[in-house]
């Protein structure tokens, strides 16, 4: 028997029993709707498995950490008006912990931050009554944009969630309009660690319009108010453009195009006074399978404060080493390229995407060396719920940055 089925023999047989429905003669259907929101509703199950392997200057030993990720849970119909999701995740070291998950008080390995823990994932309620513009209360997940600003780091075993109030409309054509409202940051560093969570009193918005032909574009706002980190308290704006233009559509060659900026400065309770501003810029070829990128990303400093970013999925920007999850108060620049080729069907495999990114890395106040790094990754899709990612990162440090070599290799089932 599934647990599907499990569930709903539960509900149909707490139904039967009661004295109300046992009197009425109504169809079944009629008789409760809870249960046709369960039997239509979603089974959630997620598990990862992944292996990580680091080295690092300064350390006595090498890390290396088998972890196993499982979140389960069950997201419902919709039921007058009504959609509820609850999740629930658990992390787990496999053998000795021979690495430093930031809790366990291993301090002579590297840090590996996965951290064993036992949590209520997401738990959230969604309001469907308003025309194209859903309300979620509760505790969710939520990525802006490409994550840059505010992600889920779903690449950590353990996710990044908030107990938050979304609005999200459709309701204008090719526009997009979100707002989430953040009273508390569920980090990737669990319940046990003193960072693990940020009470929290902000605000994000955001909109996003479809031109069509000319791209798309997003303005963007966070106004971040963290009571245990007031010196990441911080008011941000910025706009955001991308565009991809196919110039010969049989042959599979198009061209992209990303452009962004922001400014940001203190904010709230945060004792620095400091204004800095964040650029990116990136360009893509296409020539199917293959795809080279060529892009460039400067996040300012003065030397006492640099631009900050602490709720976004860290891991997708500056390298896999993950060298600097926090900006240098001297800022940062970096230059980086990156060439994949993508298959499907190969080897009957829904997808295989192999890629290689090398970056330069240097301070924006005083063109300081910060060092270089080469990322290299092979990830594969296959028999619809399966994937596995094999990856790699070598990172050649400068001055204060330490040299580190990292792998990866992770085997991952989604229902």
């Amino acid at each position: 028997m599934s647990v599907r089925e499990a569930v709903l023999c539960l509900v149909l047989s707490a139904s039967v029993a009661s004295p109300v429905l046992a009197e009425d003669e109504a169809p079944q259907a009629e008789q409760s709707p809870i249960i046709a929101a369960i039997k239509d509703g979603k089974l959630l199950l997620d598990v990862r498995y992944r292996f990580e392997f680091k080295t690092q200057d300064g350390f006595s030993e090498d890390a290396y950490a088998n972890t196993i990720r499982t979140r389960l849970g069950f997201e419902t119909a919709e039921i007058y008006n009504f959609k509820f999701l609850v999740e629930f995740e658990n992390v787990a070291a496999l053998g000795d912990d021979h690495f430093n998950s930031t809790t366990n008080g291993r301090v002579q390995f590297p840090v590996i931050a996965d951290p064993d823990a036992t949590e209520l994932n997401r738990a959230q309620v969604t309001f469907t009554g308003l025309k194209k513009t859903p309300v979620t209360i509760g505790r969710q997940r939520f990525n802006l944009n490409n994550h840059r600003f505010v992600g889920a780091v779903d690449f950590r075993q353990n996710q990044q969630t908030f107990d938050a109030a979304r609005l999200s409309s459709t309701l204008i054509g090719n526009m997009t309009v979100d707002y989430l409202y953040i009273s508390r940051v569920h980090r990737v560093f669990g319940d046990d660690h003193p960072a693990g969570e940020f009470d929290s009193d902000s605000h994000v918005i955001s909109v996003a319009y479809d031109a069509g032909v000319l791209g798309t574009f997003n303005g963007y706002g966070l106004l971040l108010d963290l009571e245990e980190a007031p010196g990441l308290s911080s008011a941000t704006w910025g706009l955001r453009y991308q565009n991809s233009v196919a110039l010969d559509e049989e042959a599979g060659i198009k061209i992209g195009v990303v452009g962004e900026y922001a400014s940001q400065k203190d904010y709230a309770a945060n004792p620095i006074d400091y204004r800095e501003d964040y650029i990116h810029g990136e360009v893509s070829l296409s020539v199917a399978p293959f795809m080279a990128q060529l892009g460039y990303e400067s996040l300012g400093g003065d030397g006492v404060a640099g631009f900050s970013t602490p709720l976004a999925t860290l891991h997708k920007f500056q390298g896999f080493a993950d060298v600097f999850l926090t900006t240098p108060a001297a800022g940062l620049e970096d230059l980086y390229g990156t060439i994949s080729f993508g298959w499907n069907g190969l080897l009957k495999t829904d997808s295989m995407r192999l890629f290689a990114t090398y970056h330069e890395f240097e301070s924006g106040l005083g063109d300081t060396d910060f060092g270089a790094e080469f990322d290299v990754g092979l990830a594969v899709a296959f028999r619809k719920h399966w994937s596995a990612e094999v990856k790699g990162a070598v990172y050649d440090g400068a001055g204060a940055f330490a040299d580190r070599s990292l792998i990866w290799a992770s085997l991952r089932f989604q229902y």
